[in-house]
């Protein structure tokens, strides 16, 4: 199948946009768990999520009524209960392994040992599911890679502050190492499970409604998450309070539309494309650390971000260029 044949811009704009919303996310996860454990956090959020979906689609089937007194909901297919149910297993294991990863490990190491869905999407893709991949797509996984690398490995090293050379930055990169243990094998695991939920979006998004797959998704990962709610952690009711701000933040918003925009956008986009463009979560959560964390970036980060951006728009503009010359030119018109 050629991927440049399912490109639209308009779908990689609604990725970016999920992006954004899950960049700034990180602050709000951050202060969520001050009060919550992981398993409590996850579970709460999907089920927030969840609901928010389905007080829309009330409000929409209920806005279509009365346009059209006919009108009727389509029921739910085995179609849509299968897609819910892989993407929402998925998305449960995923999100545990990160939160793992996160509480034994430097956050920093993760972020990038998680960014190798990067790599991951398109070589999955091409093995299980012989999808061909642009010579300019691999150039801008690789940029974006490497920008990954900058700002969550060496920009988060205690000695990035004094990088003012490109002496001091090679100096920088020999110091840096990864820890290869639980936490590094944690975020492996994170990368590798999420790259399947891309690719398992990637299949099901243009045969079901976006909206009734993100919803069925989340009650799966937040049912899944129950269980490991009430044996091992039992938040309390005055835990949850103190975090109902934040976590209305991941469910509404990180959940309810970010994860909608992922299947609404990659039902336009093809999985090794929205892959390099979800990579701009990492550029926005730096972006988020600055304004509402009052953080300040150094020059590993700020050239991690270039350099993502620059991947992103590598393959975006190789995109729009094939989908020109993809695209049957108009019929000539003759007197």
């Amino acid at each position: 199948m050629n991927e440049t044949k399912r490109y639209s811009p308009i779908g990689s704009l609604i990725l970016a946009a999920g992006s954004m919303i899950w960049g700034f996310a990180f602050t709000a996860q951050k202060a969520a768990s001050e009060t919550l454990s992981p398993f409590s956090v996850n579970t709460i959020r999907f089920y927030i999520g969840a609901l928010a979906l389905y007080l829309f689609t009330l409000a929409r089937d209920g806005f279509r009524k009365k346009r059209d007194p006919a009108y009727r909901p389509a029921p739910f297919t085995r179609t849509d209960l299968l897609a819910g149910g892989i993407c929402g297993v998925l998305l449960f294991v995923a999100t545990t392994f990160q939160q793992f990863s996160l509480d034994e490990g430097d956050a920093g190491i993760c972020a990038a040992i998680t960014a190798l869905y990067i790599v991951f999407v398109p070589l999955l893709g091409a093995v299980v599911f012989r999808k061909k991949i642009g010579l300019f797509v691999v150039l801008g996984v690789a940029v974006a890679l490497l920008g990954a690398y900058f700002l969550s490995v060496l920009g988060g090293l205690p000695a990035s502050d004094g990088v003012r050379s490109l002496p001091d930055l090679l100096s920088l990169a020999r110091s840096a190492e990864f820890s290869v243990g639980r936490p590094a094998l944690f975020a492996l695991l994170c990368s590798v499970v999420f790259s399947f939920q891309i690719l398992s979006v990637d299949r099901f998004a243009p045969r079901v409604d976006g909206i009734r797959l993100s919803m069925m998704q989340f009650l799966v990962s937040g049912t899944l998450g129950l269980p490991f709610l009430f044996a091992l952690e039992r938040p309390s009711p005055s835990d949850i309070a103190a975090a109902i701000l934040p976590l209305l933040f991941l469910g509404i918003l990180s959940c309810g539309v970010a994860y909608t925009f992922q299947i609404v956008g990659q039902a336009m986009t093809p999985p090794a494309v929205a892959a390099v463009v979800m990579s701009l979560e990492s550029v926005f959560g730096a972006l988020g650390g600055i304004w509402f964390l009052g953080e300040r970036m150094n020059a590993p980060e700020i050239i991690g971000c270039a350099l993502i951006l620059t991947a992103v728009l590598t393959v975006e503009l190789s995109e729009v260029g094939g989908k020109r010359k993809s695209d049957p030119p108009p019929p000539n018109e003759t007197d």
